[in-house]
C-alpha cells in the first residue's frame, strides 16, 4: 500500500499494515479510521518512532 505525504508516494510497512488491520477491524483501507491508524504509526503526526514500535509489539488488553 502506498500512501501520499508532502507529494510523494512512501510505501507502508507490512508491520504497520498488519497492526491497523487489526485495530481497526471493521474499516476498509480507503476509510479515513483505517489511513488515520497508518498516518500516526508512520510517525507523521510527530509521535515518536521507536514508541510506536513498542506500541505495536505489545499486547493492548480491551478490558482489564
Amino acid at each position: 500500500m502506498f500512501i501520499e505525504y508532502d507529494y510523494q508516494q512512501v510505501e507502508v510497512p507490512q508491520e504497520i499494515l498488519r497492526y491497523c488491520d487489526q485495530f481497526t477491524m471493521d474499516s476498509h483501507r480507503n476509510e479515513l479510521k483505517y489511513l488515520d491508524c497508518v498516518y500516526m504509526n508512520m510517525g507523521y503526526y510527530g509521535n515518536d518512532l521507536e514508541q510506536l514500535k513498542e506500541m505495536r509489539r505489545r499486547l493492548m488488553p480491551v478490558f482489564e
